[in-house]
């Protein structure tokens, strides 16, 4: 049982591993009576949650070499859909992507699409690749419209999210965009100014005609044919001009792509039947509270797990290394150098490191004064067993 203090009062803290722990194997056998079946990928990392830090998994033994006291140290499960290995996950992400970033301004630009379309997304998964490849050709298509005889090239970032605030199925996507592009005269060019509505036009015209080569079906012909005449501006795309790049939207558009959807303090209460969480809304500042069968918050956390192999964070233009103009790319300055980004790998892989920077404490401190030193390191047959099953099956 965990406790944490909000307004200086102490409150219970509830879990997501603690959620899933309690109900999984009954929200398989529910499933198994509905007909419905539950993707390989998503049983294996619930499980994965659900073992972790469990010493039945494995774990290191330290033993002081004054006192001889011994610690034991549990063995983590490296899933990016748990909220204790998922954070160190997306800052080892952010980290890397605004190393990668020149050092000039960058806009936050997102792709939505209509809830129309939502239901198909979620029925195929494979046709979420469509979306990084359309808002690419939206980019590219705004970008060749400057120039046709330089055809400059720009560089961003593409990061898929599946969700809204509410944990609904909701895919959309951020991107990093960089204000410079290059030409074929290798020579570099800013753009700050982006023709909004004709982003919004084309974003629309590329969605709807790669969803209409893959969906080749007269309902969904008849669907496009009503979105265009509903949205007659074209599907709704955020790109606010910024004067100078903000890091703190690296770490909006990984934190979810490599972290679980929901963060455990947003959970206010669960009975054990139904959990209640909060969330904001999109443009309004009130904080609401929704309450759901803990059956349905399974599902609203499960639907986000992504497919094996499958990249939620795609880089495209001169941030590409397959792209011709990456060469040109290495020349500029970076936004971080490869000395600091050194020390800050190092920071961030050690979880001793990690503990010390977030409470000031060294866990393999003894009380004697005296440092912990690594004795053992006792490993899991089953968990070997079960990697082998799950990666050569």
């Amino acid at each position: 049982m965990k406790w944490h203090t909000v307004n200086n009062q102490i409150a219970r803290k509830y879990t997501i591993k603690e959620i899933f722990t309690a109900h999984w194997h009954m929200f398989i056998c529910e499933m198994g009576t509905k007909g419905k079946t539950i993707r390989k990928v998503i049983r294996q990392e619930v499980e994965k949650i659900i073992g972790c830090q469990r010493l039945e998994n494995g774990f290191a033994l330290y033993e002081c070499p004054t006192c001889h006291q011994t610690k034991i140290v549990p063995f983590t499960c490296k899933s990016r859909f748990c909220n204790t290995c998922g954070a160190k996950y997306s800052k080892d992400r952010a980290l890397n992507m605004s190393a990668k970033l020149i050092y000039c301004q960058h806009r936050h630009v997102v792709f939505t699409i209509p809830e129309a379309l939502r239901p198909y997304f979620a029925h195929d998964r494979t046709l979420l690749d469509l979306l990084f490849k359309a808002a690419a050709d939206t980019i590219y298509y705004c970008f060749a419209k400057r120039s046709k005889s330089e055809a400059y090239t720009p560089g961003f970032i593409s990061a898929l999210h599946t969700f809204g605030r509410d944990l609904k199925w909701n895919p959309h996507i951020h991107m990093i965009l960089c204000a410079e592009a290059v030409g074929k005269s290798r020579r570099w060019k800013s753009f700050s100014h982006i023709n909004y509505e004709g982003l919004r036009r084309s974003w629309q015209f590329c969605l709807l005609k790669l969803m209409q080569e893959e969906i080749k079906s007269p309902a969904f012909k008849s669907l496009a044919g009503k979105l265009y005449a509903g949205h007659s501006n074209g599907f709704y795309v955020n790109a606010p001009p910024v004067k100078h790049f903000n890091a703190g939207a690296v770490n909006y558009i990984v934190r979810y792509a490599g972290r679980p959807v929901l963060a455990q303090s947003r959970i206010k209460s669960y009975d054990g039947k139904s959990v209640a969480f909060t969330y904001t809304p999109h443009g309004s500042q009130q904080l609401l509270e929704e309450t759901v069968l803990v059956s349905e918050f399974i599902k609203r956390l499960i639907i986000h797990i992504p497919d094996r192999n499958f990249k939620m964070i795609r880089y495209f233009g001169f941030y590409s290394c397959r792209h011709a103009m990456h060469a040109l790319y290495k020349l500029r300055e970076k936004r971080i150098d490869p000395s600091t980004l050194v020390n800050l790998r190092k920071t961030n892989n050690s979880w001793r490191k990690r503990i010390y920077r977030s409470f000031l404490l060294d866990p393999l401190k003894c009380v004697c004064g005296a440092f912990f030193e690594l004795a053992d390191k006792f490993i899991s047959y089953r968990k070997i067993r079960d990697y082998l099953r799950y990666n050569t099956s």
